[in-house]
């Protein structure tokens, strides 16, 4: 969205409509904005600004006697004006040092269903979490466990905290044993390294070294290869305070556009692929309205960040709700849980 070039004056009277919107969810008029912040300026000369701003998409008019609301394009101005100055307020500091000592000794689902509830509590809108998907766990360690003549257990252990389990073919009368000294091999090789670079490493091994591999190797390479093979993933989404949506007059004036709207949330998928996106890149996401690329979602804002394991993005925090949201306070609350996640992971992958 390409945002137009404004003057100082314009700039000011543009945030300070945003914001007022934001506080009182009505219309804006000139009047109000002149009494409260621009004494030196005439509501006639405010009253021309704002129809240049609404010639310019900053601003809608919804009806000829209101004032005006902010479009998608004003609350976008909004943000990425404050996005680079906003610090967390003291109160939510506070939070997020108790927030982070109840969950050192907690798992990493603990952690995330914690981190959810708590970013819907706070900020009184909806809170997401997006787990970290298989490819980018990191590996702690691996055992082969023979279950059948032909068959091994593998348990996969994460530096995460999380454990799956895979039954996989192997040869014949392949003795136990011979499935430990594989584990003891792939242990020694790729612990502490993330799926996606040991698919990576597993595949360039195969094709450039295989010739060089003694019998027990190529085995290890063969079984592992199996286990960490690049299957579709699902991805899994937590998500906590749907029901803060109904607190908004904007969304309970439509029951039909209410009862869509949890549907979605209830689904996920549209929510999951709009985190897919946020995981994709570095920093903070922010989605407003008709930059979703959504219909149904073009009443709401996402304010996204990833939390991080070795500087590599391995999930997602968010809040979700309407528009009309205070910036400010989202931003701040998102990015301070994004960090304090990371934070934790970090310690407990050192083992502190």
């Amino acid at each position: 969205m390409s945002t137009p070039q404004l003057d100082p004056r314009s700039k000011a009277i543009l945030l300070e409509v945003v914001r007022e919107y934001i506080d009182k969810g009505e219309p804006i008029g000139s009047r109000s904005i002149s009494k409260k912040h621009f004494e030196n300026l005439s509501p006639a000369t405010i009253r021309n600004v704002m129809a240049d701003l609404e010639e310019m998409g900053f601003l809608n008019h919804p009806h000829p006697s209101a004032g005006r609301v902010p479009t998608d394009l004003g609350y976008r101005y909004l943000v990425d004006t404050i996005i680079n100055d906003v610090v967390a307020p003291k109160d939510l500091r506070l939070w997020g040092d108790r927030y982070d000592l109840e969950l050192k000794n907690q798992n990493l689902q603990e952690v995330l269903e914690q981190t959810c509830a708590s970013l819907s509590n706070y900020s009184n809108q909806t809170g997401l979490v997006m787990l970290p998907s298989f490819s980018n766990m990191v590996l702690k360690h691996i055992d082969f466990i023979k279950v059948g003549r032909s068959e091994a257990l593998a348990v996969f252990f994460s530096e995460q905290g999380v454990l799956q389990n895979k039954v996989i073919a192997i040869d014949k009368d392949t003795p136990q044993e011979e499935l430990t000294s594989i584990s003891n091999y792939l242990n020694a090789e790729f612990s502490n390294k993330s799926i996606k670079t040991i698919r990576k490493e597993l595949l360039d091994r195969i094709h450039f070294e295989k010739e060089h591999f003694d019998r027990l190797q190529k085995k290890a390479l063969e079984l592992s290869n199996e286990f960490f093979s690049d299957e579709p993933e699902k991805i899994d989404l937590l998500v906590d305070g749907a029901h803060n949506l109904l607190n908004h007059p904007e969304f309970t004036a439509d029951l039909d556009k209410m009862r869509s709207i949890l549907k979605t949330v209830e689904e996920k998928k549209k929510l999951i692929t709009l985190l897919d996106r946020c995981l994709k890149q570095d920093g903070m996401t922010i989605l407003i309205g008709e930059e979703s690329h959504d219909e149904e979602m073009q009443d709401f804002s996402l304010v996204a960040e990833n939390y991080q394991y070795q500087s590599e993005n391995i999930g997602t925090v968010a809040i979700f709700g309407p528009k009309r949201m205070d910036y400010t306070l989202m931003i701040s609350i998102v990015n301070y849980t994004a960090n304090t996640v990371s934070k934790i992971l970090s310690e407990r992958m050192q083992g502190k």
